[in-house]
């Protein structure tokens, strides 16, 4: 199983695009630390208390302005300002801009599309590929059973999608670092603003250092990214064009991620695993799309999710007729 794995992971090195991966993060991740710099820089005497009220008081006319005609996004706006006013009574800047509060909200922000994108890319041909090269006849005629081929290949994108992540905190701190205050991991955090309706209750909100907020939002996410990678192995076996893997699957997370802002009153969606794949926001209090979604709910559904996909390539993949 470990040559498997290691043939496998040569394989998908030599195809560069881990290395595509890594370039895509570096540069999202520069721009982002550079325009943060720039406002610091355009605002050496920024009033942090000003500049909160003021956001709280768009979000308020913006609910006015739109009544109740998104529900989901009005839940999301009447989450921001609770935690918004929150911050503000207790004299805390909110999302303070220092290089480890950006390694942190990069869990938050990544965790909805660029991250799954991102390992969709690597995964969603890993299978697919193979009849790309014509090497699939050789792989499937050898002596080796076919449940050890595709496990090799599974963990071969688990170790892939941990290293993504990994990589992901990594240059989110050396990057923004020179360009932010590099302290503050033991600074106080706050998550759980939980919501019913418009009601806060922050009786569920609770302080931990940054570092282990951080370490929880970073394996949220990396469990999310282990469903994305055995979905995304499924459409592998399923196509056999790596263009038809990877475009099922980028369009699967971007048509979702749109229905789940767009379509608020079709609660079936919650039941589709994009609906939950970023964990890290909910945990720190954004509300899930749809009334009903908890915590727990979205991890159940996003394990039953990887796990019907993994039982369903392997039914597919030890069927896969050579010649067809």
């Amino acid at each position: 199983m470990l040559n498997l794995i290691r043939n496998e992971t040569l394989k998908l090195l030599r195809r560069k695009r881990f290395a595509v991966v890594i370039g895509i993060l570096v540069a999202i991740i520069s721009v982002v630390s550079y325009a943060q710099y720039r406002h610091l820089k355009n605002q050496p005497n920024r009033n942090w208390r000003a500049e909160t009220q003021q956001r709280i008081a768009n979000y308020q006319n913006a609910l006015r302005r739109s009544g109740s005609t998104n529900v989901s996004w009005a839940r999301s706006l009447h989450s921001e300002i609770n935690r918004l006013q929150f911050y503000l009574d207790h004299d805390l800047e909110p999302n303070k801009p220092t290089a480890p509060m950006f390694v942190r909200g990069f869990a938050d922000v990544a965790g909805f599309l660029l991250l799954p994108l991102l390992i969709s890319v690597l995964g969603s041909d890993i299978v697919s590929a193979e009849h790309a090269e014509g090497t699939d006849k050789l792989l499937l005629t050898r002596p080796v059973r076919r449940w050890k081929i595709l496990t090799s290949k599974l963990v071969t994108l688990w170790i892939f999608s941990t290293l993504t992540l990994f990589s992901g905190g990594v240059l989110a701190f050396s990057i923004s670092a020179p360009f932010l205050p590099a302290r503050g991991w033991s600074m106080p955090t706050f998550t759980g603003f939980a919501a019913s309706g418009t009601s806060f209750r922050p009786e569920s909100i609770h302080q931990l250092p940054l570092w282990k907020d951080a370490l929880i939002a970073y394996g949220l996410e990396w469990y999310a990214l282990l469903t994305v990678a055995a979905i995304a192995l499924l459409l592998s076996v399923v196509f056999r064009s790596s263009a038809g893997a990877i475009g099922t699957m980028l369009a699967s997370l971007i048509a979702g991620t749109i229905l789940t802002r767009l379509s608020p009153d079709w609660t079936a969606a919650k039941y589709l695993f994009v609906s939950a794949l970023p964990l890290p926001a909910y945990y720190t209090g954004e509300p899930p799309p749809y009334e009903g979604m908890s915590m727990m709910f979205c991890i159940a559904l996003l394990g039953i999710w990887a796990a019907g996909a993994i039982i369903a390539a392997y039914a597919i993949f030890t069927r896969k007729d050579v010649f067809g």
